[in-house]
């Protein structure tokens, strides 16, 4: 989820919550303004390990993004930190523990908004790296921040009944929730018929959200040595046409989406095709991308070339392509020339970034 949405999501659990307010000053209990300000920092704290990016370039950023800032296991650490923290930015208006509560709910609908994405969060970091993901929404999901912003909006116009009115927005985002859990349910029902009708052995099939619409899910059936791939869109009933050169960016995504009834699967082969092949596989055993491998949920071969640094072999991952867009995020790959190691790179563009030590 994006760092805006985070904030904001933190600032309606805030409102929902807050304590009736009091005439006399009390250093155990917040002003709303306080309160609310108070949700949204600590909302989006766990984004600062954006910062990574900027000390150890993109590889530190894919290895511990969404890790021990997003822990469960470390939140009641962070909320203490930040209640410290804040209790020093109020000038010691305010005891710590008037902050705790907001700093743990907050902390918590963050590492919840992220969960349900597709990137995977590493909710038990620093004890384990693993990835943990239910991927209901889309990173981007206009619907799910508009709900979110509508009930801000209203709950400000609306400020003897504010509570309500938050609370109210609150349901209609875990209803919202709840209707895109179900249609990922159906989404991978579609793939499992078609990974049945087509007998396909030892397939496990994953449904990704997709931009603009909870409708909007793109199957991935993975196999051994390929993956079948279609975009649907559950509710549509009849194919867009397909836009025209001057159509705007969300038209042209708009149009990838087929109504279940007539779907474009394809079959996309995980090391390419042809004498290739057995390189790429080759090359992505290679000790050098381990952390590559490790970030990498539906890892493809884009192409072999030959560059100045040498023999290159390049990989992306299917999660992030959406249809033919080639502006793929997250290529990464590796060169050699002649006998020598392999050296990790990453593809940006046409510029090739160097990575190895």
């Amino acid at each position: 989820m994006d760092t805006l949405t985070h904030g904001l999501s933190s600032v309606l659990l805030a409102r929902a919550t807050a304590p009736e307010s009091r005439d006399a000053p009390d250093s155990r209990i917040l002003s709303l303004r306080t309160r609310l300000t108070a949700g949204f920092l600590a909302g989006i704290f766990p984004d600062s390990d954006f910062v990574l990016r900027l000390i150890d370039g993109p590889l530190a950023y894919l290895k511990y993004h969404r890790g021990v800032t997003h822990s469960v296991l470390m939140l009641p650490l962070w909320a203490w930190l930040l209640s410290l923290l804040f209790m020093l930015l109020w000038r010691g208006r305010y005891h710590w523990k008037a902050f705790y509560a907001v700093c743990v709910m907050s902390l918590g609908i963050h590492i919840f908004g992220d969960v349900i994405t597709s990137f995977g969060t590493m909710i038990l970091s620093p004890f384990s790296y693993a990835k943990f993901s239910l991927p209901s929404t889309f990173i981007i999901d206009f619907w799910f921040t508009g709900i979110i912003g509508l009930a801000l909006i209203a709950a400000w116009i609306w400020r003897r009944q504010g509570q309500q009115v938050a609370l109210a927005g609150l349901a209609t985002l875990a209803l919202y929730v709840a209707l895109q859990h179900l249609q990922a349910w159906e989404a991978r029902d579609l793939g499992q018929e078609y990974a049945r009708h087509q007998g396909l052995e030892q397939a496990e099939v994953h449904a990704l959200p997709q931009p603009l619409s909870p409708f909007n899910w793109k199957i991935v059936i993975e196999q051994a040595q390929q993956y079948h791939v279609t975009y649907v869109n559950l509710q549509r009933k009849q194919v867009v046409p397909e836009p025209d050169e001057q159509a705007g960016m969300f038209a042209r995504i708009n149009a990838i989406y087929r109504p279940q009834d007539n779907l474009a699967w394809q079959t996309l082969p995980r090391y390419g095709e042809g004498i290739g092949q057995a390189l790429a596989r080759d090359v992505w055993q290679q000790e050098v991308l381990k952390d590559i491998r490790d970030f990498m949920l539906f890892p493809a071969l884009y192409r072999i070339e030959q560059r100045e640094q040498g023999l290159c072999a390049w990989y992306e991952d299917h999660r992030f392509i959406l249809g033919d867009a080639r502006n793929v995020p997250f290529r990464f790959g590796a060169c050699r020339n002649g006998d020598s190691d392999w050296q990790l790179y990453r593809y940006q563009g046409d510029r090739i970034i160097p990575l190895s030590p």
